[in-house]
């Protein structure tokens, strides 16, 4: 009789048990860069670049306790992780926001178009996205679990913030 060697089984093993890694989630977060650039027209792809760009920027500008030289937290990776994906889930057509980063670790998505059409979105490190806005003297404001898709709430502020 013929025995499997300890590596084929663990090869076998390996290669039919999903799991979660550093490595594979850098792996999928490339593929889906790679594939949202595909999706891109060439004209919005400029602006997401740009986007990208400026969100690492404030990240590495963050990651150090006290960034602000009155004490604020440092951002988290995952706090990043999630708000680049916020990004990457931002449907054609809707503009770029502007980012920040918060006291308490957050990182802030802002779509600004005057004093009473506005909208921020914070987002932690756990995926939630906290959110406040201001559409002419209407006041909307909560809290809404980010897996990896745009809020359908959220989605529809920015409409308002930039509609008629």
């Amino acid at each position: 009789m013929i025995r499997p060697s300890t590596m084929a089984i663990s090869i076998a093993l390996t290669a039919s048990t999903p799991g979660y890694s550093e490595a594979a989630d850098y792996v999928y977060t490339l593929a889906q860069t790679g594939w949202s650039h595909y999706q891109e027209p060439i004209s919005r792809g400029h602006d997401r670049q740009v986007a990208r760009d400026q969100l690492v920027a404030l990240f590495d500008r963050c990651t150090q306790s006290d960034w602000d030289g009155h004490g604020a937290s440092a951002v988290h990776q995952r706090t990043y992780y999630h708000a680049y994906k916020l990004l990457e889930s931002l449907p054609a057509g809707i503009p770029i926001p502007e980012f920040g980063a918060e006291p308490d670790g957050q990182i802030t998505f802002d779509w600004h178009r005057s004093a009473r059409r506005t909208l921020s979105v914070s987002v932690s490190p756990d995926g939630d996205l906290h959110f406040a806005a201001l559409i002419g003297t209407n006041r909307n404001y909560g809290t809404e679990a980010f897996w990896d898709e745009l809020p359908q709430p959220i989605l529809e502020l920015i409409g308002r913030v930039y509609g008629g």
